[in-house]
């Protein structure tokens, strides 16, 4: 039992006594030992962190996250956040994030409230961009949000890598169907 020391607590599977059967029990190691019983290394299933199951990570992207540290620093609950989330014109991201993306069945929202009792859970992904190119022309963003078609890739205030999020308001704002296909075709097209 050299791996284990005094005050680690182990799953055991006991052996029966008489007609009890004890099955898997959790116990503090104590001097190597079990109500006075020596434990011995064939009866030691593992740790007990070995058998709980790991806390899956909450993806943010870099703006949500900025966003979610700037309410963090300011207030002390999460009722307090999402009523300034609701409230303030500021944190679209996460606004959008919470309660637009969200419906119907908020599990944004339960996401975030994990975040927020335990921020160490967040993990920092940067989301696939791939160009939309349709003929000769490319999807393109401009600085006021504003997507529009366009074969003049000289305008440095115009972005042409689009995240699906964004391509899919392009649909919507333009009136235009396909262009998810398109973004997933460069999406395959830069991973081949």
């Amino acid at each position: 039992m050299t791996e284990y020391k005094v005050g680690d607590k182990v799953v055991l599977q006991l052996p029966k006594i008489g007609c009890n059967a004890l099955g898997k029990q959790v116990l503090m190691l104590d001097k190597n030992s079990f109500l006075g019983v020596p434990v011995s290394n064939d009866i030691v299933l593992g740790k007990l962190e070995d058998f709980q199951p790991k806390e899956e990570k909450i993806k943010f992207t870099p703006e949500m996250k900025e966003e979610f540290d700037g309410l963090k620093s300011r207030y002390a609950d999460l009722y307090s956040a999402m009523d300034a989330l609701m409230e303030k014109d500021d944190h679209n991201v996460l606004k959008k994030y919470l309660f637009l993306d969200s419906l119907p069945d908020n599990a944004n929202q339960y996401q975030f409230s994990l975040a927020w009792g335990n921020p160490s859970r967040i993990e920092v992904i940067e989301p696939e961009k791939y160009e939309i190119k349709i003929g000769r022309q490319y999807l393109q963003l401009n600085k006021s949000n504003v997507f529009l078609l366009a074969s003049d890739l000289g305008i440095v205030s115009l972005r042409t890598e689009l995240t699906l999020d964004e391509v899919k308001e392009a649909e919507k704002q333009l009136g235009i169907q396909g262009l998810q296909a398109k973004w997933h075709e460069a999406a395959k097209e830069d991973q081949g």
